[in-house]
């Protein structure tokens, strides 16, 4: 029995389109089902972080030393328009007109999965069968169960730059990356923002010291930062009342709910194909395989706490065991994770606790701040930090990185890993910026040190060396 399509791509990501732009390049024949909107939802909100933090940090230079005023009409409708221009210019080379011509088929409805009598995806007005089959669904947040919350006119991720007017006064409920770089944003645009979390740690997945710098950016930009803290009940009334369990009470006139967003997979019928999913993720192995044969997934649907704010690698790993063989695997090692943030905060790999962990002794961290990068003091950006955990062979384990371009240097070694070139060896890599061979050059020297510190084998042999080369030696 023929087929229709190579591969059936349910979409509603950027990641989704960028596979079907891939494949329909490759020569497969592939059809692309998203709902309406869903795509430009993300665009808009990963564009308005990025400009949220530029704009930010231009605000909040232009009032230093001083605390920045009150956010005005003017300058948010200056970020509104930023961010919808930015937004209709990103991406072009994806836009359904140009995937069209590319020779994908685009289908603009949801859909969901039938397995009988054949196995395929049927929306509103076709039904679709393909050899594999891709899930990139989108994500949204969703309300956490408490009382109250979701009788409310609450703010999210998605629609907080639909307010008109600009927020004097906002909280933002959630750790999320999104809330992160909300919080520290608005905080410096001049609004009085309180992060509440009920996590004791801002950064889950990292080290707590480098929890703890990321939490300082925050309070240095004015947020009022409450982990560890449970909301008992919320209600609204004109304004938002936040009843905490410790008793207090805060009245505030905005909400935003910013926690981890959850893929929409309601409509698609997973259970009925047996496809495993929880209100988090969709299960897949490393080659990217769900529960059900033909069927990959890839996208923020994975879950995990980046799965919004990291690198488009498993797109092509899944698209590949798709069309192709199913033997490529995905590195979760040398994937990197973003926060955009002032400055940026970007990390890969494994943080220290992991490494000392798994490789003992063999593992080691060695940390520069900014201050130490001449680059960094002439452009009067030095507060910022550089981690990299190596083991003693100079093989790179992981880096967590906060400074200005972090995401840069944080791609470059994750990339510099990936082809095994040492932390002594980085520095020869070709093109690379000043401020990265400063960096590089002060961390192989930290941990070259390390290697040749009085005591250690390596040091006692060279000194009996010279030694034995001075004993020997005649005039």
């Amino acid at each position: 029995m023929t087929i229709d399509y190579d591969g059936v791509i349910i979409g509603g990501t950027m990641q989704a389109r960028k596979v079907a732009m891939s494949a329909a390049r490759q020569g497969a024949r592939v059809v692309l089902v998203e709902a309406p909107e869903a795509v430009d939802r993300q665009i808009r909100r990963q564009v308005s972080l990025e400009v949220l933090a530029r704009f930010s940090q231009n605000h909040q230079q232009a009032f230093l030393p001083g605390i920045p005023p009150p956010i005005t009409p003017q300058v948010w409708s200056a970020l509104r328009h930023k961010v919808t221009l930015a937004a209709d210019v990103a991406y072009p080379h994806l836009a359904l007109e140009a995937l069209a011509a590319a020779g994908v088929d685009v289908v603009l409805e949801s859909g969901q999965f039938i397995p009988k009598p054949r196995f395929a995806l049927a929306t509103a007005s076709r039904r679709l069968a393909g050899r594999s089959y891709l899930l990139s669904p989108p994500t949204q947040v969703k309300m956490p169960s408490i009382p109250g919350l979701a009788e409310t006119p609450v703010l999210t991720p998605d629609t907080w730059l639909d307010l008109e007017l600009p927020p004097q006064k906002l909280a933002i409920f959630g750790r999320s990356p999104d809330a992160i770089a909300l919080a520290q944003g608005l905080a410096l645009m001049g609004t009085k923002t309180t992060l509440i979390s009920r996590g004791e740690q801002l950064l889950p997945t990292e080290d707590l010291d480098i929890s703890r710098f990321v939490e300082s950016l925050l309070m240095a930009a004015g947020v009022d930062l409450r982990l560890g803290a449970s909301l008992d009940s919320v209600s609204y009334d004109g304004e938002f009342a936040l009843q905490f369990s410790s008793g207090e009470r805060l009245q505030i006139p905005h909400l935003l709910v910013a926690v981890a967003q959850r893929p929409q997979v309601e409509e698609l019928n997973l259970n009925r194909i047996h496809l495993q999913a929880s209100s988090t993720a969709i299960a897949v192995d490393d080659q990217l395989k769900t529960t059900r044969p033909r069927c990959f997934a890839f996208g923020p649907c994975l879950g995990g706490y980046w799965a919004d704010h990291t690198d488009h690698q498993d797109g092509q790993v899944a698209l590949q065991n798709a069309l192709y063989l199913p033997w490529r695997r995905l590195q979760q090692w040398h994937r990197t994770g973003k926060l955009p943030t002032v400055p940026e905060f970007a990390r890969f790999g494994m943080t220290a606790q992991q490494a000392l962990k798994y490789y003992g002794d063999a593992a080691q961290v060695f940390q520069i701040s900014g201050d130490q990068i001449p680059k960094l003091h002439l452009d009067d950006r030095i507060t910022g930090i550089y981690r990299c955990i190596i083991h003693r062979n100079g093989s790179v384990l992981g880096a967590q990185v906060a400074a200005p371009n972090g995401a840069d240097f944080a791609q470059l070694l994750a990339l510099l890993s990936h082809q095994r070139v040492s932390i002594q060896q980085m520095n020869k890599a070709h093109n690379l910026s000043m401020t990265s061979i400063e960096v590089l050059e002060g961390l192989s020297y930290a941990w070259q040190q390390n290697r040749w510190r009085p005591g250690s084998w390596r040091r006692d042999w060279s000194e009996n060396w010279f030694n034995w080369r001075r004993s020997r030696f005649r005039n």
